[in-house]
């Protein structure tokens, strides 16, 4: 069998160059058959060579697959076995008779997989390979009779010149307005063959779009080409389809913070069609930062779970520039840290971009190390997102328990598991200061936080906070259709589970403890006032379907509070049968975002009504008896269940309360000017 040659070692004070192999293909004897199955061996070789100066060279992008090996290829005439997808997409690149050598990057090839030394030092200039090469070769597999391959890709191309002509007409404010656009999609979409969009979905099913390493592949090309077979085209042509093959789709949206809302996302940067609905960064080469990356990437699988961290680590703020990350909130108060901070991170570039392997700056956490255990890199991750300035918690709002955390957990209950796929939509915290003063870095050196990993238990996470309530009922777990019928009756259970024997709407002209309208601050609560209301305004307004982030802090507070009232105010008088005939299109329109906030924050989650008075909407293992308390730094409330000797967290919540969503009773306790008491929370 083929033994790997070592690359040269590390340097411990001189410069490493980021070395790799390259794989030298060599051409077949005979015509290629036109199947797989009849092809002649493999052979090549493997050389090592320094990234930053070795000759050109194409980069593979695809995905393992879970079949036995069963081919082998030869390598200085000694055999190295490998899986079936890599075989099928050698066959369709292996030079012809006559024809020179492949120099390629496959990472099954390229790197000795049986040393975890080995692979943890490669990931780490993972992104180097893909951006220096000449072109990435997406391969997606072989072609399906199921899903008209050759018709799919025939779509795509076509489509892809439409999306482009849509950039354009978009830019002109009349086009939109006299609906130029949507009549060029139209007799685009009724030009193409009959179940063409539908085979164009089927491709974006496969195994290839929702594997976790091939986004950074693509994120860092400079060009990439999608190919099955022999049919081939540009990568970034082919997801700006995305558009119209799920526009179309019945229902209209697609889902957001699925693996194509990823994809679609790449595409934008790469093309700098950039819309309201992404979140910029100021980092060169990222798509965001680490948490939303994260929680958009749950839906990728990963054989290894450690790679659901260490894939994004090259395409994300806080993996390419960590000491810019560190302090980008605290360097803005504060004109010589933010030179310091610019005069650091140039340093730290300078050594990195020479030396990938020395890491210089780089925290433990953001290091692949595949020698760690998985329980050990998730928690590290987390402690390393709380301890870093400003220090906020914001990281606790991506935990998505499943089930009832338990003590035999290897994982600590305040971890997120990125590995499991989402089960609810995370608040958009940035809208809200819960435990947060003003001014954050002021706030900053009042707090306590350092100490939050100082026991001598691992594991365990301790916090500084206030009481908000108990809980008194609970809803069940909210699940609904996409219809607007669907999300009425959910609201409707909502209400009689927490408060049975009244009348919704109306309930007898009840008042909530903030002095509003019983039934109105329910409605607050079930949409997350106002944020909830700003996401339901985009999408009922958004032509595409694709919502990366909507935030109320992206307009004027007043103005979401407005469409957040308006919202709810329709909805509960489109219950009560009320509503002037001459602003019915309106109040539907009011009513529709009002569902559609419902549908983004409320599907998989309790109503919850705590006995002090207040309304919420909270995690699905949420019970009563369950403690909502405000943690400094924390933008959410949290629910806790309280144990004989510590807290086990469940998850954020919603509270229907500006002065606790707002920070302001945090405000009152912090300065001493009243409020609940401060305690100390001890989780694990």
């Amino acid at each position: 069998m083929y033994k790997y040659q070592p690359l040269p070692p590390v340097s411990k004070t001189g410069r490493t160059p980021p070395f790799t192999r390259i794989l030298t293909l060599f051409p077949s004897t005979s015509p290629p058959s036109p199947s797989p199955d009849d092809s002649e061996p493999f052979h090549g070789t493997l050389a090592i060579t320094n990234l930053e100066s070795t000759q050109p060279y194409e980069a593979l992008s695809y995905t393992w697959g879970t079949a036995d090996p069963e081919i082998y290829i030869w390598l200085d005439d000694l055999p190295l076995p490998i899986k079936p997808n890599l075989a099928a997409a050698l066959h369709f690149l292996r030079p012809s008779p006559g024809q020179p050598p492949r120099r390629l990057w496959i990472d099954a090839l390229c790197i000795d997989q049986s040393s975890l030394e080995e692979r943890s030092r490669q990931v780490q200039y993972m992104r180097l390979v893909y951006k220096y090469c000449q072109r990435v070769i997406a391969w997606i597999g072989l072609k399906q009779e199921s899903e008209a391959t050759e018709v799919a890709f025939e779509a795509g191309k076509v489509l892809s010149d439409v999306s482009r002509l849509v950039a354009d007409l978009r830019k002109d404010a009349a086009a939109m307005e006299d609906g130029v656009v949507r009549d060029v999609v139209g007799n685009a979409l009724g030009g193409l063959p009959e179940g063409a969009l539908l085979n164009l979905q089927k491709l974006f099913d496969r195994e290839y779009f929702h594997r976790t390493w091939v986004v950074q592949e693509i994120a860092v090309a400079n060009v990439a080409v999608v190919k099955s077979e022999e049919l081939e085209m540009s990568f970034f042509d082919l997801v700006s389809t995305l558009l119209f093959v799920f526009g179309n789709r019945p229902g209209g949206k697609i889902e957001t913070n699925t693996s194509l809302d990823v994809w679609y996302l790449i595409f934008t940067r790469q093309s700098g069609a950039h819309s309201g609905h992404v979140r910029l960064t100021e980092i060169p080469g990222s798509l965001g930062p680490l948490l939303d990356l994260l929680e958009q990437m749950r839906a990728f699988k990963a054989t290894d779970l450690r790679d659901k961290i260490y894939s994004v680590l090259g395409i994300c703020d806080e993996g390419l520039q960590p000491i810019t990350t560190r302090t980008h909130i605290t360097q803005r108060s504060d004109r010589w840290l933010r030179g310091l901070t610019t005069a650091i991170t140039g340093v730290q570039n300078f050594v990195n971009e020479r030396n990938p392997d020395l890491g210089w700056g780089i925290p433990a956490a953001l290091k692949p190390d595949y020698t760690r255990p998985v329980p050990e890199v998730y928690t590290g991750l987390a402690k390393f997102l709380i301890s870093k300035m400003p220090m906020f918690l914001d990281v606790l709002s991506y935990v998505q328990h499943r089930t009832t955390p338990t003590p035999d957990d290897p994982y600590p209950s305040w971890v997120p598991k990125w590995f499991e796929t989402k089960s609810v939509t995370v608040f958009r915290g940035g809208d809200f200061t819960a435990g947060i003063c003003t001014p954050p870095l002021g706030d900053f050196f009042q707090s306590r936080i350092q100490r939050a990993f100082s026991s001598p238990i691992p594991g365990t996470l301790i916090m500084d906070g206030f009481h908000v309530g108990v809980v008194h009922r609970v809803s069940n777990v909210m699940n609904f259709g996409s219809d607007g019928h669907s999300k009425t009756e959910a609201v409707q259970r909502a209400w009689t589970e927490l408060l049975p024997n009244m009348p919704f709407p109306g309930a007898n002209g009840s008042r909530y403890i903030t002095g509003e309208p019983l039934d109105g601050a329910f409605c607050k609560a079930l949409s997350v006032h106002p944020v909830g209301a700003v996401v339901g305004h985009v999408m009922s307004n958004s032509m595409d379907g694709f919502h990366f982030s909507a935030s109320a802090s992206e307009m004027n507070r007043q103005i979401a509070t407005g469409i957040s009232d308006a919202a709810v105010g329709a909805f509960l008088s489109g219950l009560a049968g009320e509503g002037d005939e001459v602003l019915s299109a309106e109040s539907e329109k009011a009513r529709v975002t009002f569902r559609n906030a419902v549908g983004v924050y409320c599907y998989g989650r309790r109503a919850f009504l705590t006995r002090e008075g207040h309304l919420g909407i909270g995690p699905p293992v949420m019970q009563e008896g369950d403690e909502v308390v405000v943690l400094f730094r924390g933008r959410m409330p949290y629910v806790l269940r309280r144990g004989p000797t510590h807290h086990v967290f469940l998850g954020d919540c919603y509270v229907c309360d500006d002065n606790i969503m707002r920070g302001l009773v945090t405000e009152s306790v912090r300065h001493g000017r009243g409020g609940p008491p401060a305690g100390l929370y001890e989780i694990r």
